[in-house]
């Protein structure tokens, strides 16, 4: 079995729509819902003590956040500050199985799920999103674009492009 560890439900979704594109096994997957990044922060968590008992019959662990913005005031956003955070947290578990994880955001490092999604579409589609942000008199985010044009198509993505690599080969690795 693998654990994979995340913020919250919309990344349950996107993760079993990978497992089914990529032929991985779901059925061996225990995913723990954190529901904040905060909460993956906090290694006294009851997850993690939850993990820590059953590490006998857990292979490896892939932790997941989203980079945020770093100008948000918490010091653990960002994409350098989420990975500095993950670094100092797999240190402090000193769980006895390998231990990965994986920071979404955008290709301007910064964002989050949904920064990423909007990461991998064609650039004429990308382009369209971003004239429309500029000309709307109103900051729109990511996760606002994202939820607006693509949800309700269920990911019309291309799972081959560049920017699912490292994803892909980190989900992969959980099963070799």
């Amino acid at each position: 079995m693998v654990v994979i560890a995340f913020e919250g439900k919309s990344d349950a979704e996107f993760l079993n729509s990978l497992f089914d594109e990529y032929n991985l096994p779901r059925n061996e997957v225990i995913y723990y819902e954190f529901k904040g990044k905060d909460n993956i922060f906090n290694t006294s968590h009851k997850y993690y003590n939850e993990i820590e008992q059953d590490t006998n019959k857990i292979d490896k662990m892939l932790i997941i956040v989203d980079a945020d913005n770093e100008n948000d005031p918490n010091p653990n956003r960002g994409f350098d500050a989420s990975e500095q955070k993950l670094k100092e947290v797999i240190d402090i578990l000193e769980f006895n199985i390998p231990i990965d994880y994986q920071i979404m955001c955008g290709n301007n490092k910064e964002g989050h799920l949904e920064s990423f999604l909007l990461s991998v579409l064609d650039d004429e589609q990308q382009e369209c999103i971003n004239k429309f942000k500029e000309c709307y008199k109103y900051e729109l985010t990511d996760k606002w674009a994202y939820n607006t044009f693509y949800k309700q198509k269920k990911y019309p993505f291309n799972y081959e492009h560049p920017n699912f690599k490292d994803l892909k080969e980190k989900l992969k690795n959980l099963f070799n």
